[in-house]
């Protein structure tokens, strides 16, 4: 049998070493050459890490309402270590410039990446650098409807967390830091879905409901083609919401919302309100995510059922539409007809998603542990653009995708005018 190491050992004993010689010297370039390629990676990822802090610390930075200039590079310095010792450059070392100029927050960095393999070539460290400017905050607000999958499947385990408090404590870091930002300036609201919406609502805009004053129950997506818009219920009982009850459908055990807080919260600046609910609610029932983004798209609007928000028209508003998922769609939903089917309810997923486009809404989708290709690329077409779409394949990946929305939305408020 064929001995590496003996053979290895025989030729580097060669009484006239020449195999020896040539084979260490022919070695050398290829060691290096991989060595080189392992250093590389480590200074691209640290160099990436670097210049995804350095982003967040420019809009802590220009985000500081009502601080001096000083201030703000203090804040920006904090925001910019902290996301530094948790990633790939962490112990790393830094120099940084944070600055005010002519009404932009400008920042900074240099990276210094030790080199592990290339020494041998004689080169030590490299230093990486980046920069970022973000204009300061101006007075444009943000209004951002989370719509979230609280179905069973939520109560799985994804990477060394259960899902749902992955998605739980991601969307509560993402209300906090927005919040902190800039007091008053975002709203947030809750739309927690699975097979049904558990919500309040005034009694005229539900069929089967009687007298005046609101109603709280479970409901089902309005009679085709009103769950494709965000119009106000009429008088015509097929413009109002369905409860799923019978005769005509059963309630589909309508009692676990309630017990497990899934409950629609209208957009609010209330942040804490927000993640007291973030903090009590809990997996249930199956999947409908048409549903879910329905009443996401009413919370955005200024009709009723929800006023709250203002109209899509005013220049000084963005509006969001965070969507996530962990499934397919197993819930029927209406269509031409009478029908009700899974099929339609991909379909009205898709035209919700335009319309909503249409109106201004940036859809941010989340794909989170989720294998189905097809609702995958549901999810990426319903996105705003490509950036907007995120696979989450574990609670890691659903962290950093969240830190990616929260970059996102505040550029959307505070990049200059």
């Amino acid at each position: 049998m064929f001995n590496f190491r003996k053979t290895l050992r025989r030729l580097w004993n060669n009484e006239r070493g020449d195999t020896a010689i040539l084979f260490a010297l022919s070695a050398i370039p290829v060691l290096l050459a991989a060595g080189a390629g392992i250093d590389y990676a480590n200074y691209n990822s640290a160099a990436t890490h670097m210049q995804s802090s350095l982003d967040a610390a420019a809009l802590a930075g220009a985000a500081a309402s009502g601080k001096t200039d000083a201030e703000r590079a203090t804040i920006a310095e904090a925001s910019f270590d902290a996301n530094m010792a948790r990633g790939a450059a962490g112990g790393y070392g830094t120099t940084t410039d944070f600055r005010v100029e002519s009404g932009t927050f400008k920042a900074d960095a240099t990276l210094t990446v030790p080199m592990s393999f290339m020494r041998v070539a004689g080169i030590s460290e490299i230093n990486a650098k980046a920069s970022a400017e973000v204009g300061l905050a101006s007075m444009k607000q943000a209004e951002i409807a989370m719509v979230l999958d609280y179905s069973g499947s939520m109560g799985d385990i994804s990477g060394t967390k259960v899902k749902y408090i992955a998605m739980r404590d991601a969307a509560t870091k993402l209300v906090s830091d927005l919040t902190a930002a800039s007091p008053g300036k975002v709203k947030f609201g809750l739309v927690p879905f699975s097979h049904h919406v558990y919500v309040t609502l005034p009694k005229a805009y539900v069929k089967g409901a009687t007298g005046t004053g609101n109603w709280t129950g479970c409901t089902q997506d309005r009679k085709y083609p009103y769950n494709l818009t965000n119009a106000t219920p009429t008088s015509d009982v097929d413009t109002k919401w369905n409860q799923p009850v019978a005769p005509d459908h059963a309630s589909d055990g309508c009692s676990g919302y309630a017990a497990n807080k899934l409950v629609v919260k209208p957009l609010t600046t209330d942040s804490t309100a927000v993640k007291t609910q973030l903090a009590a609610m809990k997996p249930y029932a199956w999947t409908h995510i048409a549903l879910g983004v329905e009443f996401g798209y009413h919370l955005l609007s200024d009709n009723m059922p929800f006023n709250e928000g203002v109209s899509f028209s005013d220049p000084d508003t963005q509006k969001f539409m965070i969507v996530l998922t962990d499934g397919m769609q197993t819930e029927p939903a209406f269509g031409p007809g009478t029908s009700r089917n899974v099929s339609q309810g991909e379909k009205n997923l898709a035209k919700l998603c335009s319309n909503a486009k249409a109106d201004g809404i940036r859809i941010i989708t989340l794909a989170f542990d989720l294998d189905d290709t097809t609702t995958r690329a549901r999810l990426k077409a319903c996105a705003s653009d490509a950036k907007s779409f995120f696979i989450a394949n574990d609670d890691t990946d659903l962290s950093a995708a969240f830190e990616e929305i929260k970059t996102a939305v505040a550029s959307e408020i505070y990049l200059k005018k």
